[in-house]
């Protein structure tokens, strides 16, 4: 068995709990003197929990909890023992619930006792009292922690308002069931006029990978906006999601909008609640009483106002936190300030902002952009000290105020939850710091996650992010699942997962564990297209291979696709599914991975005995979803510990068991990877170890005779 504690055990010099218990010993059975100590650091205040790590003891000990008041002791909890620390002394850790209500005297501490049992060095009993009072102030909000966020994408979700969706010369204009892989007449034309107009911004190759498709298809607008997402709300609260993530909003000509033109206001084509008339590209401009460092100099649109006052009112009313997409790195080539240095050359206020060179008459000629020089997303200038040059970031931190206090007085209840931070990486430590400042400033609560595609651990600190999205464990569970080398592996992805999750317990709680997102090919594709190869890597549907395949799913797709649900459902941390992955759609990367989904499709789907198995994966999904905030188990799955094991052999080699455990309470997960059916059920049913169950068995699966993901629920027994 891969046993592995999810928490880094480094010391450091921030966030350590203010209590670290040195105790010297007499143990009975060696007589020799030992130092145990015991660390404690904690991980959540609401409910207040404990990591408690006691080091010292040696490997073959038992090691238990007890909290203790006045009138009872309670046993609450059997440590791990750590397995990549197990060096020359054992370190034995466990989450703890402090049940503050059920302490007897005075609520502001509770007796912690120590139980370690050795055959070697006999028994030792360590007592101390935990004073709740010097608990430090945590980086990270509790809410967030094991959230179910929904990730969407607002111009491919839903057209909730037609009259305001964008027509102008750059755009064509697309219907929603049109057929996403083929062109029109009209859309060939249309993107050769665009390439008449400005040849530098809408190039057109007659070569390239996906033909006259792929040359028109970034032009597309299908007319999705936050009112169809407003329209949703309801039904993405009942399928159990607690949190909506929304890739960018603002002003932007762009599909993606990740090259705002105007992070001020919320784009009219995805806001405007009436009828708005697009006025196309090339008219984004600060007005002459504006301040670009001053929000409350800056105008409310139409479009501001219903997303501050109908958006975010309607979500938190029904339990769903809201996060934005903050892109401070980089902006679009219509952007204010650049349009400006384009229009005026040198002599532009706006100069300073950018990395920018002028010919001999003070033109602009040049420009550092994200990737390249003239390139379409204009840099911020960033300066040698890790920063962001003063007028920009000025800028910058108004727009940070004006989402978090929108009327700016001082209570952040009307704005936004937190921000989803977009290539992170590529700003220096300086600038992250300072803004954090500015953000907790704003809002103590509020959420601030990095786009890092590797492990971020080092940025995970005052300075720096709660969490990221966590690509690295969709890396561990699409090798098992799908394109590693190591598919079926399940012990070797127990240990990647080990590994996964090993930096202080409040950041690994927060974390956005992902398998897919807009960035990514879906999560039923991976599955389908199993040949070996890398994460985001040859999953085009416009290459010179043909070995990708999409609009084809079958069986196996979708119960490997659940499996990776399951995973991210059991796993520590929160969890976010990129809009269309709950029902099973399938597409290649970027911009296949784009499509609208397919509303009226899933509507008119029919329930008929397992038949239409997407509808059963939907349902399947929704149910694993809301394990997360059930009564029974939900603080477990939210704020427990894990271990992660793998089974090799026997008719479940390949299958993954992912146990959580807070006090003595365990959810024990078995998720497989392979579906071809065991000689006979109960085989599968008592490899569960029969003689443990306790309180429940439960199992999720889209074919009845066929393995499921099975959870086991132990409540209150004393193992």
């Amino acid at each position: 068995m891969h046993v592995n504690r999810i928490y880094f055990r480094g010391i450091k010099t921030f966030q350590r709990l203010s209590l670290l218990l040195l105790f010297g010993a007499i143990l009975t059975g060696s007589g020799k003197l030992e130092k145990i100590e015991v660390e404690i650091t904690p991980v959540s205040y609401t409910p207040r929990v404990a990591e408690i790590d006691i080091l010292g003891a040696c490997h073959d000990a038992q090691v238990r909890i007890e909290l203790q008041d006045l009138s009872s002791i309670s046993w609450v909890s059997k440590n791990s023992q750590v397995a990549d620390k197990q060096e020359e002394a054992a370190v034995w850790s466990a989450l703890v619930k402090f049940d503050i209500d059920a302490i007897s005297q005075d609520p502001s501490s509770v007796n912690i006792v120590i139980n370690i049992n050795c055959v070697e060095h006999g028994d030792q009993r360590i007592e101390k009292q935990c004073f709740f009072s010097r608990w430090d102030p945590l980086r990270t909000p509790d809410w967030a922690k094991g959230l179910v966020w929904y990730q969407v994408f607002p111009e491919r979700f839903r057209d909730g308002n037609p009259n305001n969706n964008p027509n102008g010369w750059d755009v064509s204009q697309a219907s929603w069931g049109d057929s996403f892989g083929e062109a029109t007449t009209d859309e060939v034309e249309q993107a050769w006029n665009r390439r008449l107009v400005e040849p530098r911004r809408f190039r057109y190759r007659d070569d390239r990978d996906g033909g006259s498709v792929y040359n028109g298809i970034f032009a597309r607008r299908y007319g999705g906006d936050l009112i169809g997402l407003y329209d949703q709300l309801e039904s993405l609260a009942e399928q159990g999601y607690t949190g909506v993530y929304l890739c960018p909003v603002f002003r932007s000509r762009s599909l993606h909008k990740y090259d705002a033109s105007d992070h001020r206001h919320i784009d009219p084509t995805l806001g405007h609640p009436g009828i708005y008339e697009d006025q196309g590209p090339g008219f984004t401009k600060l007005l002459s009483n504006e301040d670009p460092s001053d929000e409350s100099t800056w105008e409310m649109t139409e479009s501001d106002l219903w997303f501050v006052h109908q958006f975010l009112p309607k979500a938190k009313s029904l339990g769903l936190r809201v996060v934005l997409d903050g892109v401070w790195n980089h902006v679009g080539l219509d952007h204010f300030a650049f349009s400006d240095v384009k229009a005026h050359g040198i002599e532009s206020e706006f100069v300073d902002w950018f990395d920018v060179h002028f010919d001999e008459n003070g033109k602009l000629f040049a420009w550092q952009g994200w990737g390249q020089v003239n390139g379409s997303l204009p840099l911020f200038l960033h300066t040698d000290d890790g920063d962001i040059a003063p007028e920009p970031k000025a800028h910058i931190m108004a727009v940070t105020r004006r989402w978090m206090d929108p009327n700016g007085d001082g209570d952040p209840s009307d704005g936004i939850d937190g921000w989803r931070l977009d290539v992170a990486g590529e700003i220096g430590n300086k600038f992250w710091k300072d803004w954090r400042k500015q953000v907790r400033e704003l809002n103590s609560e509020a959420l601030i996650i990095g786009e890092i595609w590797s492990d971020a651990g080092h940025m995970f600190n005052d300075d720096g992010f709660d969490g990221q999205m966590n690509y690295p464990f969709a890396y561990a569970v699409a090798d098992w699942l799908s394109i590693g080398n190591s598919k079926g592996d399940a012990k070797l992805c127990a240990s990647r997962l080990a590994s996964v999750f090993n930096h202080e317990p409040e950041h690994d709680l927060v974390q956005f564990n992902l398998m897919t997102s807009h960035d990514t090919e879906r999560l039923a594709s991976m599955m389908h297209n199993d040949f070996e190869r890398g994460y985001d890597n040859n999953s085009s549907r416009w290459s010179d291979t043909d070995r990708y395949e999409v609009n084809v799913l079958e069986l196996d797709d979708y119960q490997r696709a659940l499996s990776a649900i399951a995973t991210m459902v059991a796993s520590p941390g929160a969890l976010m599914m990129y809009n269309g992955d709950e029902y099973a759609m399938d597409g290649a990367d970027d911009p296949d991975n784009r499509r609208p989904i397919p509303w009226e499709e899933i509507t008119n789907r029919k329930f008929e005995s397992d038949v239409d198995i997407a509808v059963r994966f939907h349902q399947e999904v929704c149910k694993l979803l809301k394990l997360r905030n059930e009564d029974e188990i939900g603080e477990i799955l939210r704020f427990g510990g894990v271990e992660f094991e793998g089974i090799e052999t026997g008719e479940l080699a390949g299958t993954l068991i992912i146990r959580r455990s807070l006090n003595n309470q365990i959810v024990e997960f078995l998720v497989p990877s392979k579906f071809v059916n065991p000689s006979n059920e109960e085989s599968f049913r008592a490899s569960i170890d029969e003689e443990q169950l306790s309180e429940s068995l439960r199992n999720y699966g889209l074919v009845d005779d066929s393995p499921s993901i099975s959870v086991r629920i132990m409540l209150g027994k004393d193992w």
